[in-house]
């Protein structure tokens, strides 16, 4: 949903980006986006001035997979100059060979992806902050072969888990959002044992026994919360079982400054207007309007990270909507 923003000129410094994280507070999780985040220079300095300065312990990281020897790079860097940071790798397939490549533009991607994901494992099983995971975002174009993929997925790759998202946003060519409610949620179902196996791996992975299966119940019963509220609010705005945080424990700088309190609102303001100085900035009465507004605009959706950051800050769902998510109806796997 950013194509409108591909190929702009604009984009913060590394100057700029320095003196944000010297005027921010502590925080815990850094999340990046794109394009593609491996295209930016000194990446492993401006993740480290998160973690040495703002107390980062987690980043996310998606990837097209084109870049092997700058992932790996950035990763042995943080192996050993930033060792308390967990580093979720997200590697984008969205389809077989053919499909992805075409939605993607690019021949070879699918098997470069691929081929990525098989050099990181040894490095991924010597540091277990390091998770590996596949992102494929579900259009009308591909929602047929996506399950295949997850079960091939499973006997090709040694993965530490594949999520499953639903197109969002205003995208370049509307007929990708032309998934029913209906065949999203049947979906869901189908992918559930995918999950389910991931799930396993994880128990196993932290020793099994009481600690593992504990981890396995939480792991699959949250990703059942999530697909609800997201089924829910496919076709229309449904009220979420807990707040939006967006703009209070969540928050979106854009490439070029621009703040937002959700990816899929309007701007708020732009750190530029204040020399990047982001006690100048926030908290602000701008941004306290807006996310008074996104209460008045009963402004819910499908978008997984606010989802994810306002449910993790609701008691009420993880102590009772989580554990209680409906199990989605099981599916058998498709042919591949």
């Amino acid at each position: 949903f950013y194509w409108q923003e591909l190929n702009q000129r604009g984009d913060l410094t590394f100057e700029e980006i320095d003196t944000l994280s010297a005027t921010m507070p502590p925080f815990k999780e850094l999340w990046l986006s794109g394009g593609e985040p491996m295209m930016r220079e000194r990446l492993d300095e401006i993740i480290g001035m998160f973690y040495h300065r703002n107390g980062v312990r987690t980043v996310n990281l998606p990837t097209n997979g084109l870049f092997e020897k700058r992932v790996m790079r950035l990763l042995h860097v943080i192996e050993h100059e930033m060792p308390e940071l967990t580093v979720n790798l997200n590697v984008a397939l969205d389809g077989f060979r053919d499909t992805h490549d075409r939605i993607r533009g690019v021949p070879g991607n699918f098997d470069k992806a691929i081929a990525m994901l098989e050099a990181l494992t040894p490095l991924r099983d010597r540091n277990p902050r390091v998770r590996l995971h596949v992102n494929s975002v579900i259009t009308a174009h591909n929602i047929e072969e996506l399950e295949a993929l997850g079960w091939w997925l499973l006997d090709h790759a040694d993965l530490d888990g594949q999520y499953f998202q639903i197109i969002r946003g205003d995208p370049k060519e509307p007929e990708l959002q032309g998934v029913s409610r209906d065949r999203l949620a049947a979906f869901y179902g189908a992918v559930k044992p995918i999950h389910e196996r991931y799930g396993r791996r994880l128990g196993e992975r932290h020793g099994g026994a009481l600690k593992g299966r504990i981890k396995e119940f939480l792991y699959t019963q949250t990703l059942y919360f999530y697909y609800t509220v997201q089924e829910e609010n496919y076709e229309r705005s449904t009220r979420w079982p807990m707040p939006c945080r967006a703009g209070q424990t969540i928050l979106v700088i854009d490439y070029n400054g621009e703040v937002r309190a959700c990816e899929l609102r309007g701007k708020v303001s732009n750190l530029r207007d204040v020399g990047c100085d982001f006690s100048r900035l926030y908290p602000s009465p701008a941004m306290q309007r807006e996310t008074a507004q996104i209460v008045e605009d009963q402004c819910w959706c499908t978008h997984i990270c606010f989802i994810h950051d306002s449910a993790r800050s609701s008691h009420r769902v993880k102590l009772l909507d989580v554990p209680l998510a409906p199990k989605i109806v099981d599916h058998a796997p498709a042919s591949v």
